[in-house]
């Protein structure tokens, strides 16, 4: 609102007209992202998504996921490596399993410096299915390790100034919602790692 009304009302140069839509576009980006998540939080709290379970490969999901992140990642600077022994073939839904671990990936890159690196590994056994992705990043506070799934909770000493807390909430009710479990280790200025366990019933 500020950047469009000063160029509503101000005489600007061609190059600051620019800056400030640069910067409202980026702004208008972050809200769009926003009020999505919100949406798809609310819908899965009410029960209102109908998903499309199929039995597909978890690999090319994965892969999917980290695809959709790649110009993030390049402009990071950050490696993610991707371990898969062999494909693993599970019932979910590709969009909204794509979209849990999205945020995961997300979540990560913006916590890895740079030449840092992400690696996923996908495994499987007669007991369940799993997917670790792990990262070189600040690592999180043991104070702050038993909330960062909670809505909106934003760690104390998070270098993402940015960070809203809602992309893990949101990857959590996704997994959850396919009967899966999302727990999450750390070493402060080592790194952090998320496990997806979906248990073999």
């Amino acid at each position: 609102i500020v950047y469009n009304d000063i160029l509503l009302n101000k005489q600007v140069s061609k190059e600051q007209s620019r800056t400030f839509l640069i910067n409202s576009r980026s702004q208008l980006y972050r809200m769009n992202w926003l009020i999505k998540s919100i949406l798809k939080l609310a819908r899965l709290d009410a029960k209102a998504i109908q998903f499309n379970m199929e039995s597909q490969s978890l690999n090319e999901t994965v892969l999917y996921s980290i695809e959709a992140l790649d110009e993030k990642i390049k402009n990071a600077g950050v490696k993610v490596n991707l371990n898969q022994e062999k494909e693993v073939v599970f019932p979910h839904d590709r969009e909204w399993i794509c979209e849990a671990l999205i945020n995961i990936i997300k979540n990560c890159v913006e916590h890895v410096t740079k030449e840092g690196n992400i690696d996923i590994d996908i495994m499987e056994n007669p007991m369940y299915r799993r997917i670790i992705i792990s990262d070189t990043g600040e690592g999180i506070a043991k104070e702050d390790l038993p909330n960062i799934f909670k809505r909106f909770y934003k760690a104390k000493n998070s270098s993402n100034r940015e960070s809203i807390g809602i992309g893990l909430a949101l990857a959590k009710s996704i997994i959850e919602s396919h009967h899966g479990i999302i727990d999450a280790s750390s070493i402060l200025g080592e790194g952090s790692t998320f496990t997806i366990t979906f248990l073999k019933y």
